[in-house]
């Protein structure tokens, strides 16, 4: 499972990245649309199952007490992915097609990721639920790893709270480094906890 689970870690970090380079662009301007919403959707789509396997690896290598603690965060992990997945598979094959085709009126209900837009308020409970799963699995790791997965964590109020107040996306944006940075720890301790099984 360890091996299954780095490999999960690494694609959760090829992911995030690969969400966050696009979302930096798409911000600066240098995205056309719908372009910049296609390199966002797709690795974050990719994302959520990686996320998911990666965890449920942490739950099957933790020992007592942390157990508990990992499978609280696998299933805020569950939750975030089954959200999110709704939500991007829905603008990967639904809205984005319309729109390219001059069909979108009528589908304004499923667009995202604008202010108090329904799919938005999926994809912020979504990323919440991401964000309490590191929070649960930090204090299972010690080192630099528990500090990535804790600090990601804290950024939960300043993601759910976007609901109201949505200039708190600045507030929030260190997950674009504090989530990559917390896949890349935990894939290398599970490649650490694969080697010492096959040992």
């Amino acid at each position: 499972m360890s091996r299954l689970g780095f490999h999960a870690a690494i694609g959760a970090f090829v992911a995030s990245v690969g969400y966050g380079v696009p979302q930096v662009l798409q911000v600066a301007g240098v995205l056309p649309t719908p372009l910049d919403r296609i390199l966002i959707f797709a690795p974050s789509l990719i994302l959520a199952p990686c996320f998911v396997l990666a965890l449920a690896a942490s739950y099957e290598e933790g020992v007592r007490p942390f157990r508990v603690w990992r499978l609280g965060a696998l299933a805020m992990a569950l939750l975030y992915a089954g959200f999110v997945s709704i939500v991007y598979v829905n603008q990967l094959g639904v809205v984005l097609p319309r729109e390219m085709a001059g069909q979108a009126e009528g589908y304004s209900l499923l667009a995202c990721c604008g202010f108090r837009q329904p799919f938005t308020v999926i994809d912020l409970l979504g990323y919440t639920y991401m964000s309490v799963a590191t929070l649960l699995l930090a204090p299972t790791y010690a080192g630099a790893l528990r500090w990535a997965l804790l600090l990601n964590g804290l950024l939960a109020p300043a993601i759910f709270l976007q609901l109201f107040w949505p200039w708190l996306i600045w507030l929030a944006s260190p997950w674009l480094v504090l989530f990559p940075l917390a896949m890349l720890l935990l894939a290398l301790r599970l490649r650490h906890s694969a080697a010492a099984d096959s040992a």
